[in-house]
């Protein structure tokens, strides 16, 4: 069983990589996103704790996430393994993501971390949102760059504290995301093997 963490600011290409990896090795991609919608939409008790958060413009809180990270992990039983994408943020959602996981006797075997330049992101993501125009689609809501500027301030923020959490455990890898998504995927394959 493959099990990763997948931290890199938006535009990175964790998405495009998590897709390839789902495709190529069946790993099952928790999304903390995609749980928070799904549990809102369904109204489960953690739902309805995330909705109140996000009606009120706070931050979901940590045993939230948690509790749906740890619901989603679940639906990995059986599988080949699972990427954790936008999970954990900060600390103390690494230390609780170690004590489920230790619980479990099913640590994690890799963090990635997608290491880009800020002046190519917004590149990537000016590229992503006029791709989607042509096609005729709306872009996605975080497709500009002032909202790109504060989510990737977000992301230093929260990776100044969990790059030393997973290094001193000997989980993190550094991969240059700067590079183009063959490349990229073939340093993935090399760093968790197979």
């Amino acid at each position: 069983m493959t099990r990763l963490v997948f931290i890199g600011p938006p535009g990175a290409g964790k998405g495009t990589q998590a897709e390839r990896l789902i495709r190529e090795r069946g790993l099952l991609h928790i999304s903390t996103g995609e749980l928070l919608r799904d549990a809102i939409k369904a109204q489960s008790a953690l739902g309805v704790q995330a909705k109140a958060a996000v009606d009120s413009g706070r931050l979901v809180p940590d045993e939230v996430v948690i509790g749906l990270v740890e619901e989603g992990l679940e639906n990995a039983a059986g599988r080949a393994g699972y990427i954790l994408d936008g999970f954990p943020r900060t600390v103390a959602q690494a230390g609780a993501l170690e004590a489920h996981l230790g619980e479990k006797n099913l640590p994690l075997d890799h963090v990635i971390l997608f290491d880009i330049p800020l002046e190519l992101l917004v590149a990537r993501i000016k590229a992503r949102a006029e791709q989607s125009r042509e096609a005729g689609g709306s872009s996605r809501s975080d497709d500009n760059p002032e909202v790109l500027r504060r989510r990737v301030d977000e992301f230093v923020r929260a990776t100044a504290q969990l790059s030393p959490f997973y290094e001193q455990r000997g989980l993190l890898r550094w991969i240059d995301a700067r590079q183009d998504v063959e490349t990229v995927a073939a340093a993935i394959a090399s760093t968790i093997g197979g």
